[in-house]
């Protein structure tokens, strides 16, 4: 018995104790309430009790990565050699198991509309779109929505590598201009004197060079849609052809002698404020208005509960593309679970493929893990996250203060006492927190 830890008992109700579909259901809900109550915890799952069907759901989703917990066993005392302990840790990553991904890309529940909703999930696969989030999926579902109606224009926004490119694309698969493609056009990588020609195109002799007649990417996309990325970037002079473009359907080529035709759904992306920027005077407020509305993707930090699900689902990518088994420990998914992701998907995707081409073998431990110092010398100020719905303050700092302690530990080589002097603690401090936060060192 430990008589200094709490145990507390939640009711987990079920209809049917043997219904699969039910099962996974409550132990996905309770887990996500259970994580974010204790977002730094170490998840154990216990075996030993409930209906067989019970322990299938608790082993599918521990090993497929779904739910980063070791899971233990209790052996008859019977099959236990003398001395040794009863109870057992699964590791799933021993080659004896079989691997176990997880498809549950994206939680559909259920509602009213279920053809959006298998719409949806199919065009989440195709994207390998993963996450099932409460704020991520009513992003990606309220995107879904809008792209049903061919005629409405939309803006994504969310930091960089939060997803916007992954969003225009389910819009793209469940537009009724599918048929017709999507155009893509990175803002950012226009020079200033070049984007009306890019954008709608110019007539031969319109300025020098112009040696024939150039369609722009609005004339290429009719009849389809057409992706902006970073429209944060267009000066302002475009912007007001843009607007028109939106507002009556029409563009006029650098040199035509009329306005052109064109029926074109508008997808914009940006990682900026666009608020600010229409107070500042950098963004027109009616080309901001002109969107039929707004998307705004969480950040990868809010939507911890599907870090473990996309990490393992980026590894299964890495690994049938190099022809390789890696498989992350339960402890590397706890690691990846509390970090910040100031760079969200993308600097997951790259912490993941790094971890698996440096491993020594196929098991990738917490201390495989491949992190980078943030690019740039950016002052602290700048690296801070947004506050906002579902962001955890404490959790945040938590999570900074391990990182700090690990580094510090990293530079005095595992000496405790330096590392605490460093950090401004005494030994006992230090010694504390490796005890509560469960770092080995």
């Amino acid at each position: 018995m430990r008589p200094d830890c709490r145990a507390e008992i939640v009711d987990v109700p079920l209809a049917d104790p043997t219904n699969y579909a039910g099962i996974f259901n409550q132990l996905r809900n309770h887990f996500a309430v259970i994580s974010k109550h204790y977002p730094d915890g170490e998840y154990f799952i216990s075996v030993s009790s409930g209906t067989p069907h019970m322990h299938a759901a608790w082993l599918l989703l521990a090993a497929s990565g779904e739910i980063p917990a070791t899971l233990l066993q209790v052996n008859p005392p019977e099959f236990v050699p003398e001395g040794k302990s009863c109870l057992q840790e699964i590791d799933f990553t021993r080659k004896e198991f079989p691997r176990i991904s997880s498809q549950d890309l994206v939680l559909i529940e259920e509602s009213d509309q279920q053809d959006l909703d298998a719409a949806l999930l199919a065009a989440c696969k195709e994207t390998g779109l993963v996450g099932g989030d409460p704020r991520f999926y009513q992003a990606l579902r309220r995107a879904a929505v809008l792209a049903t109606y061919p005629d409405s224009h939309i803006l994504l926004l969310g930091e960089t590598g939060a997803g916007k490119e992954g969003f225009s694309q389910i819009i793209n698969r469940l537009s009724p201009r599918n048929s017709k493609g999507m155009v893509v056009v990175n803002c950012s990588s226009i020079p200033e004197n070049l984007f009306e020609s890019q954008l709608f195109g110019h007539r031969k002799g319109a300025f020098t060079g112009a040696t024939s007649d150039h369609k722009g990417k609005f004339q290429l996309a009719h009849g389809g849609l057409l992706f902006l990325d970073e429209i944060g970037e267009l000066p302002i002079g475009v912007q007001a052809k843009l607007l028109r473009a939106l507002e009556q359907g029409e563009i006029e080529p650098l040199g035509a002698q009329a306005p052109v035709k064109v029926s074109v759904q508008v997808i914009a992306a940006t990682n900026r404020d666009l608020r600010t920027m229409v107070g500042e005077g950098t963004f027109r407020e009616d080309l901001y208005q002109r969107f039929t509305a707004t998307v705004e993707i969480p950040p990868l930090r809010y939507r911890r509960t599907d870090i473990p699900k996309l990490a393992v689902f980026l590894l299964d990518s890495w690994n049938r593309r190099n022809g390789k088994s890696r498989r992350l420990s339960s402890a590397a998914l706890r690691t990846l679970t509390t970090y910040g992701w100031p760079g969200n998907v993308r600097e997951l995707r790259k912490v993941v493929e790094q971890s698996a081409m440096f491993a020594n073998g196929d098991r990738i431990a917490a201390k495989d893990l491949v992190f980078e110092a943030p690019v740039g010398s950016r002052p602290l100020e700048l690296q801070l996250p947004e506050p906002g719905s579902g962001f955890d303050l404490n959790a945040y700092l938590d999570d900074l203060k391990r990182r700090m302690v690990e580094k510090a530990l990293e530079r005095t080589e595992g000496v405790q006492a330096r590392a605490a002097r460093a950090l401004g603690w005494s030994p006992q401090v230090m010694h504390q927190f490796l005890k509560t936060k469960n770092i080995n060192r």
